[in-house]
């Protein structure tokens, strides 16, 4: 038979900022390291970056692209390519802060990027179903991901280890020495003992 306390249900538990933060971040670059493998193996059209970037260049005005030009010279791409990932870097961790927070907002998050990054890949010029693929993929890999550290993250903490007694009497056996471990685990527990 169980106790009524086996039913209770799980309280929350606060999770700390950076493990949303690490989650997010985490989640971006496997969703990017995977789209850009896979765009290796169908075409550079497909990589999210390169798509976004060639988005983001079509629709900046033309005085703002001529300051780019002079500003950086031949580095303007390179520029443009930094700064892509900066905002990326923002917004996952925003999205890694929901997600630990709750799944679903999370992993609506990154379906809004995952279909920004298909919108990026196919608005292309020549761009086919084939430069989707990386984009679906990496975002598929992200989500699992995504999954998986929001959940270690709400995992409750394990509790500290108890210390264990044998009954008292001449059968006991002798005990080796005690280890740091254990003698903490007794510090911890003797007060609650004592109570």
């Amino acid at each position: 038979m169980t106790s009524s306390a086996d039913h209770r249900p799980a309280t929350p538990r606060h999770v700390h900022p950076g493990y949303g933060v690490a989650t997010g971040l985490i989640t971006a670059a496997v969703a990017m390291g995977v789209a850009q493998l896979v765009a290796g193996i169908t075409g550079p059209q497909g990589s999210p970056v390169v798509a976004v970037g060639g988005v983001a260049i079509d629709f900046t005005p033309p005085p703002v692209k001529n300051f780019a030009i002079s500003a950086f010279g031949s580095n303007d791409k390179t520029v443009l390519v930094a700064g892509i990932l900066v905002v990326l870097a923002v917004f996952a961790a925003l999205i890694g802060l929901a997600a630990v927070r709750r799944l679903s907002y999370g992993l609506a998050g990154l379906l809004a990027f995952t279909l920004l990054g298909l919108f990026a890949a196919l608005s292309r010029p020549a761009s086919g179903l084939l430069d989707a693929v990386p984009v679906v993929i990496g975002g598929a890999a992200a989500a699992f991901v995504m999954r998986w550290l929001a959940a270690a993250a709400a995992a409750p903490a394990s509790p500290a280890p108890t210390a264990v007694t044998s009954p008292p009497g001449p059968a006991a056996a002798p005990t080796a020495p005690r280890s740091q471990p254990r003698t903490r685990a007794l510090l911890v527990s003797a007060p609650g003992a004592a109570a």
